[in-house]
């Protein structure tokens, strides 16, 4: 063995080799950390001073890690107590026709994603102006422009929804009458020309059955040579004259029918109330024994 040879140090000078850049490594790494957590309070404070506290927020959180140096980590939990009480938060209630809680509701603050469902919660937003857009299926989108003070909390903003709710029942459409019908030139001028047009009709028939009983008159006449005491063709002439009967009693019922819907038609239409007032005529048909004719009736 050479002179001054001590075989039990190798060991040591080995982990020692070994083990220095793990250690150096180490440092390095708590010195990335610690540059980091600095570089997070000096961008957090800088943010706070523009007013972006929600931005500002997001630095403290990284700096108040327990990983940073207890210095840097206390510093910048005092911070993020402080702005949590300069925050202003907003809290959006949403309502129904009905008065009901509608909680199916999409909120973006300037264009960016704010909140997905209201939740009832206060939400924390920079103070300043801004621009919300409430979503709502089956509704326009709506919009409201706040101005949010620093420090101001829990700032309760309603929004009363027009027309149905989403999730209601579209009930069935009303069944439609004639009687109470308000549209056009009103129920009881219309009720008038068709009862004056009626008329006319009535009037008209009267007119063509009279020419009728006329005709078969003649006719029951002639088959008598014009003188119904020497009648030679006695069935002929009974004939035509029970037509000429009918006929005439046709013509009479025509033209007095007929003249009463003339006139009434006419003073349905002069004096016909304002359209939202109620009208209604029934009109049929009466045939009886030897008559005929126009029944009319209604409700003004």
């Amino acid at each position: 063995m050479a002179k001054g040879h001590r075989p039990g140090l190798r060991p040591f000078l080995v982990a020692a080799v070994i083990a220095a850049p793990a250690w150096t490594s180490s440092l390095a790494v708590a010195d990335s950390i610690k540059g980091q957590c600095a570089d997070a309070n000096a961008s957090a404070q800088m943010l706070r001073r523009d007013g972006k506290l929600s931005a500002s927020r997001e630095q403290l959180m990284k700096c108040s890690d327990p990983k940073c140096p207890a210095i840097v980590r206390d510093d910048c939990a005092r911070r993020l107590d402080e702005l949590d009480r300069a925050q202003p938060t907003v809290v959006f209630e949403v309502k129904d026709s009905a008065g009901v809680d509608v909680l199916a509701v999409s909120v973006t603050m300037d264009g960016q994603p704010w909140a997905a469902l209201l939740e009832g919660k206060a939400l924390p937003a920079d103070p300043g102006q801004h621009v919300f857009v409430l979503t709502v299926e089956g509704h326009p989108p709506i919009t409201r422009t706040l101005l949010l003070v620093e420090g101001e909390k829990g700032r309760g903003e309603r929004v009363d929804l027009k027309g149905p709710s989403p999730s209601a029942a579209t009930p069935p459409p009303a069944p439609t009458t004639t009687r109470g019908a308000r549209t056009g030139m009103g129920t009881q001028k219309i009720l008038g020309l068709a009862a004056g047009g009626v008329g006319v009709v009535g009037v008209g028939l009267g007119a063509v059955f009279g020419l009728m009983s006329g005709s078969a008159w003649t006719s029951a006449k002639s088959a008598c040579g014009g003188d119904p005491s020497r009648c030679t063709d006695v069935s002929t002439a009974e004939s035509h004259r029970s037509t000429a009967e009918t006929d005439a009693t046709i013509s009479t019922a025509g033209f007095i029918t007929g003249g009463v819907l003339l006139a009434a038609g006419v003073t349905l239409f002069l004096t016909a109330p304002h359209p939202t007032e109620t009208a209604r005529l029934v009109v049929s048909p009466a045939v009886g024994p030897g008559q005929a004719g126009v029944a009319a009736g209604g409700v003004f």
